[in-house]
């Protein structure tokens, strides 16, 4: 029966020792062990990504055919941005500026002015749709 002793490369052969023939100590300069470990690492890292890889092979798209399929809307969303107005055509915006402030991308921007009946309005009530990010704060 042989066990080796891999710290000498002797192996037990019956009542005797042989030593292997090809067996070899690694390296241990820095630039060996930096290869070896590269390597290791390399193979690791390349059988998990393939294995994710795999997971997701045999999970349900994340995507749908949009034209002909709808997403789920968000509880927030009230359709698209526009400045309502009275049915006497009367804009209902008061220029309390609470949307303005409370949009994180800064898309909107009103500018007021008093009116002689001691009122407040818009004179000016721009979203850039640009900037906006739907989140339904406004």
């Amino acid at each position: 029966m042989r066990r080796p002793l891999c710290a000498t490369g002797l192996v037990r052969v019956g009542d005797h020792w042989e030593e292997y023939v090809n067996m070899q100590d690694p390296e241990m300069d820095m630039k060996s062990v930096t290869d070896r470990a590269a390597r290791t690492l390399l193979w690791t890292e390349l059988f998990r990504g393939l294995g994710m890889t795999l997971s997701y092979l045999f999970r349900e798209p994340a995507t749908i055919n949009y034209p002909f399929e709808k997403g789920p809307l968000s509880p927030r969303f009230r359709g698209e941005h526009a400045l309502r107005r009275y049915p006497s055509g009367e804009e209902r915006c008061i220029a309390c500026k609470l949307c303005e402030a409370i949009c994180p991308a800064q898309a909107i921007t009103i500018e007021a002015e008093p009116r002689a009946d001691g009122s407040r309005r818009t004179t000016r009530y721009d979203i850039d749709m640009t900037k906006c990010i739907y989140c339904g704060f406004c």
